[in-house]
């Protein structure tokens, strides 16, 4: 080639790639970005907020539910959550009480706090120990389980693999029967424990999808076509965010140290905004 022909060729190149580049970045180009806070607790007190939690305490049997659900054995109790040095902590404790051998707390912004849509956060440093089962998740005001749907945005122990993995989920169903669920189970990366640090759980919630995040980086999602023929309930309602720290129905080994607790650094929910 001659000089103008090479210039004339890098110059059609490096149009050609721009072109490429713009092209990749618009073929799926954001429809909602965080927005204005509408919640957030940084735990920053002597004893948690209730103006934004209420505890839920027992056993799960004046729900009737059996161990709220999954035969769990704590009996949760406000008296295991405390406030201090800007966490929140959840501990478990070997302890009989009210028929129970183990004791924890679970709080919620049920009639407090809901909402429909948005990036929900959580900074938490988890625990280590068999049948440990810390979560954070969110449940639908007044809904029927699991036909109004439950979003999972963090468990570890229990049905996870081990500690060095977390996962999250989205239920449906139908009302009074089993749950479907789509779920990811996704090992720490350093391949250590989650529990040896605090990490950011968080989920991004909009009409017909939802993504979830551990420490800013995309892990999964879920929309209608993930559920074939079953009835997608995450448009509806309003929505009240739950922790707790349980101990599952195998119950822990020898080598489960207790008492044990999980932190929570900071929850916040951002409105989701459209982007364009």
């Amino acid at each position: 080639m001659t000089p103008i022909q090479n210039k004339k060729a890098l110059r059609y190149f490096i149009l050609s790639l721009s072109f490429l580049l713009v092209s990749c970045a618009q073929e799926d180009p954001p429809i909602y970005e965080a927005g204005s806070l509408k919640f957030e607790d940084e735990f920053n007190g002597s004893s948690l907020n209730s103006s934004k939690w209420s505890h839920q305490t027992g056993t799960g049997s004046q729900y009737g539910l059996w161990g709220w659900g999954n035969g769990e054995l704590q009996y949760y109790r406000s008296e295991n959550t405390t406030v201090s040095d800007g966490t929140a902590k959840i501990t478990v404790k070997s302890e009989s009480f009210e028929g129970k051998e183990y004791t924890s707390s679970r709080f919620t912004t049920l009639n407090k706090f809901s909402f429909r849509y948005g990036k929900v956060q959580a900074r938490i440093k988890t625990v280590d120990g068999k049948s440990l089962w810390p979560a954070f998740w969110l449940l639908p005001v007044g809904g029927n389980w699991p036909c109004d749907g439950e979003i999972d945005i963090m468990e570890q122990g229990g049905h996870v693999g081990g500690i060095n993995e977390t996962t999250g989920a989205a239920h449906l169903g139908e009302c009074g029967g089993a749950s479907t669920y789509e779920t990811f189970d996704l090992k720490n990366p350093a391949g250590v424990s989650y529990a040896n640090d605090f990490h950011i759980y968080e989920i991004q919630w909009s009409k017909d999808k939802i993504a979830w995040y551990v420490d800013d980086k995309k892990v999964f999602q879920v929309t209608p076509e993930s559920y074939p023929g079953k009835t997608w309930p995450f448009n509806s309602s309003d929505w009240y965010i739950l922790l707790n720290l349980a101990v599952d129905k195998s119950g822990p080994n020898s080598n489960t140290q207790l008492p044990s607790q999980m932190e929570i650094d900071w929850v916040r929910v951002y409105e989701m905004e459209r982007a364009n």
